[in-house]
């Protein structure tokens, strides 16, 4: 990873995409750690407590959960990584210390100057995700593989299994096992066979 010492990646400006944005300042290589997400270490049930910090756009938030199970409120004693907007397509990603209580943001391409830096919010939550969470939580990114809303969705590959599937699945594992124990009973049958033709060792 490639660590800046001189001046800063970024600067920032009005976005295209919402509100204040975060730009290259130069180009800037794949890899580099351009800054670090900080703020406030808070846990899970203060972040659930807390007030919007934009009451109007409640759904608008400037936390990064950690693996440890804290989150940093970047929006209490933060830098200017908060105002990083999302992207279904990032040039950007955030990174972890191997103890999981900061993270840095890095490139993941080489991102030139003036280009704005995004990264995939994803972000995860406990209800439900229907329509019209997707919609609370749209995305603005245009990209062309954007999934339309900055939630993390699940795997279509994950989709609970219905009943009908289950019990074709089911079907299918019971004709196996038949089929299984007739070959199991076929071989066993040659076995005697070859045993008795066997002469017992003097």
């Amino acid at each position: 990873m490639i660590m800046s010492i001189l001046e800063p990646w970024h600067y920032i400006k009005p976005s295209s995409l919402h509100g204040t944005g975060v730009f290259a300042a130069r180009d800037i290589p794949a890899g580099t750690s351009i800054m670090e997400y900080e703020g406030k270490h808070i846990s899970t049930q203060e972040a659930d407590e807390m007030e919007p910090s934009d009451p109007n756009n409640p759904f608008h938030t400037f936390f990064f959960s950690l693996s440890c199970g804290k989150i940093i409120d970047g929006g209490d004693g933060g830098n200017e990584s908060r105002f990083i907007n999302h992207s279904c397509a990032p040039n950007c990603e955030g990174h972890e210390n191997s103890a999981g209580n900061r993270v840095f943001i890095v490139a993941l391409r080489d991102i030139a100057k003036d280009e704005e830096l995004l990264y995939d919010y994803a972000l995860v939550i406990d209800d439900d995700i229907t329509p019209t969470l997707q919609k609370q939580y749209r995305c603005l990114c245009g990209a062309p593989t954007c999934r339309g809303t900055m939630l993390a969705l699940p795997d279509p590959k994950d989709k609970p299994i219905t009943k009908s599937a289950l019990h074709k699945k089911l079907k299918k594992i019971r004709r196996e096992q038949k089929k299984l124990s007739k070959q199991m009973r076929q071989l066993n049958k040659k076995l005697d066979r070859i045993l008795q033709h066997t002469e017992d060792p003097v």
